[in-house]
């Protein structure tokens, strides 16, 4: 009987909830994608957001873009694990076009908030060599 309720336990399949952390992080590296500096500023821990102001962070944004090499057309999610109050999430920008099938791999940190999860700005993002 023990072992039929630890099969049973083992066989039943585990969902996942969305607690939102990845249409967060999507929603920055989209807005990167886009040159949108203030939706992704938007997206910003406010951590990230005291120590870069929206125009700092916009200058870095551009270097940002300019240090993937390519124009990229697409960004896409490739894992996004959560724990707890805290996510990694890891993304690929691609494109097709311009460039042969250049890709570039990311991650990000993001951290819940008192209004939901936030991009945690990595201390090099942006800056200059």
């Amino acid at each position: 009987m023990l072992v039929a309720a630890w099969l049973l336990g083992c066989s039943t399949p585990q969902t996942s909830v969305d607690t939102g952390a990845r249409a967060v992080g999507q929603s920055f590296y989209e807005a990167l994608l886009k040159k949108d500096w203030r939706a992704a500023y938007a997206s910003l821990h406010p951590n990230s957001r005291a120590a870069c102001n929206g125009e700092e962070f916009g200058r870095r944004a551009e270097r940002y873009r300019r240090s993937l090499g390519f124009e990229p057309e697409v960004v896409h999610v490739r894992s996004c694990e959560e724990h707890g109050a805290e996510a990694v999430m890891h993304v690929v920008f691609s494109s097709e076009k311009h460039t042969g099938g250049r890709l570039f791999k990311d991650a990000v940190t993001l951290r819940t908030t008192l209004t939901g999860w936030a991009v945690i700005l990595p201390e090099k993002f942006g800056k200059q060599r």
